[in-house]
């Protein structure tokens, strides 16, 4: 199982450390969860720590773009260092017109469904993404409870992927522990990402432990 720790829990003043230790468990990808407290109800960070995160690793930074408006704002965060912007299905814009662009200026993307937007919505996407999120929480805050019928989701997914020979990658984000972990991967996920597990405990074996499910 791949592991994007998502640095919202993370202690801030030891952003370093806090890297390190993933790494050290093996991380593959970090996950910065962007609100703007109009898409989601919170705020969180901007480009800035962004960049800060990119001077701690070169492992590659998903910036999950919680966002009003992320055709204004996504080419902010890929100059400050993220490697792929991950673009929900729900934010009030023409979202083909947005990954087309994205596409286009060469840069990787990945698409992000909620818990209640039907897999449907997501195919037509799906060929040309990298990624595809499936939220196993409403977004917003961490240390959420997983909501179980997104592992239908991910079954569904899972099987048009293999059945249209995509490279599409099935990342779970929401209330994602050890359990929760082997849910998901039982149901065909390749990622997991995770806050509160992670970030509440010894870090280094809390990733190590979700890497070997």
């Amino acid at each position: 199982m791949k592991v994007s720790p998502s640095i919202i829990s993370a202690k801030l003043e030891d952003l370093g450390s806090e890297i390190a230790k993933c790494v050290e468990g093996g991380a593959t990808s970090f996950h910065l969860d962007v609100m703007d407290g109009h898409f989601v109800p919170n705020l969180t960070m901007g480009p800035d720590l962004v960049k800060a995160v990119r001077r701690c690793t070169d492992l590659d930074l998903e910036a999950h773009l919680m966002l009003q408006n992320p055709d204004k704002y996504y080419r902010k965060f890929i100059d400050a260092g993220a490697s792929i912007p991950l673009i929900h299905l729900e934010a009030p814009i023409n979202t083909g017109l947005l990954l087309k662009k994205i596409t286009n200026e060469g840069n990787r993307f990945g698409i992000v469904i909620n818990p209640e937007t039907p897999l449907e919505k997501a195919l037509p996407f799906l060929e040309d993404a990298s990624l595809l999120l499936i939220m196993s929480v409403h977004p917003g805050f961490s240390g959420q409870k997983f909501i179980e019928d997104a592992v239908d989701k991910i079954r569904e997914a899972r099987s048009y992927i293999d059945r249209h020979k995509l490279e599409t990658s099935i990342e779970v984000d929401g209330g994602i522990t050890l359990d929760t972990a082997k849910i998901c991967r039982d149901a065909g996920a390749d990622i997991v990402v995770s806050a509160s597990y992670i970030f509440s405990g010894e870090v280094t074996e809390k990733v190590r432990l979700l890497t070997r499910l």
